[in-house]
């Protein structure tokens, strides 16, 4: 998608389109697993929901050996921040059944 120019675009227009102050920042998470079974793989799936609901936050993705997707605010208008990045990587990293953690650094969710 073409990037927006700011300087040509009122207020209004710069909420609508989510850009400027109003810009969603989230980011990319990707971890290896060692679940090969759908059980275990429902309870990691559940704990990490509530983690991330904890938090504030949404996730949309999945995956059963490589559990990838994207995570943003749940509230409009509202940026995952630096220190809630660190938390869920933190939190994937501690587990023992997770092999390995990438996280994204913080995009643009409406336009990356």
């Amino acid at each position: 998608m073409k990037p927006y120019k700011l300087e040509n675009k009122k207020r209004r227009i710069q909420k609508k389109l989510f850009l400027g102050e109003f810009a969603m920042l989230g980011f990319e998470v990707s971890c290896e697993t060692t679940i090969t079974d759908f059980d275990s793989y429902d309870a990691f799936v559940d704990e990490f929901i509530d983690y991330i609901d904890a938090l504030g936050l949404s996730f949309g993705g999945g995956g059963l050996e490589l559990f990838e997707g994207f995570i943003c605010h749940s509230e409009r208008y509202q940026s995952v921040t630096e220190e809630q990045q660190a938390k869920v990587a933190e939190w994937l990293d501690a587990r023992a059944d997770v092999k390995s953690v990438q996280v994204s650094e913080l995009v643009d969710a409406n336009y990356f």
